[in-house]
């Protein structure tokens, strides 16, 4: 299983006004890390949409535990993975640690991978993830 990991120090502008980190932007982190690890893995919007035909990965359903506040200056890492497959839906898992390796935050979310529905102008429709596309996120 490969994993996308990357580091933030929490700005004022991240924060509500007690000084900790405003819960949605837990959810657009989400959002960056699942494009950045699936850039890494050769499936950025621009590939999956010229190899696959996918216009998108809209969720379906997100969540997260809150376990430890994050506060101005607080430095993280954030680490993401997908850790289920299932025909046209996957779900990526997103973990929040502090520098001294607390988990401050665990989060899901699950997408599917769809591409223009022809027989209906406008709409998207479901399908099935590619073997091949899964295979991407495998160890070597």
């Amino acid at each position: 299983m490969k994993f996308y990991k990357w580091n933030c120090t929490v700005m004022f502008a991240h924060c509500d006004v007690a000084g900790t980190v405003f819960y949605p932007r837990f959810y657009d982190w989400f959002d960056q890390s699942t494009e950045q690890l699936f850039r890494q893995n050769h499936l950025s919007y621009a590939e999956l949409k010229r190899e696959y035909d996918v216009i998108g990965m809209p969720l379906v359903e997100s969540g997260a535990s809150y376990l430890n506040a994050c506060m101005i200056g607080d430095e993280l890492e954030i680490s993401s993975w997908v850790d289920e497959w299932a025909g046209k839906t996957f779900v990526v898992k997103h973990q929040v640690k502090h520098d001294d390796g607390r988990v401050a935050l665990e989060g899901f979310e699950r997408r599917v991978w769809v591409v223009a529905d022809e027989a209906s102008p406008n709409r998207i429709r479901a399908i099935e993830i590619p073997k091949v596309a899964i295979e991407r996120f495998a160890d070597p």
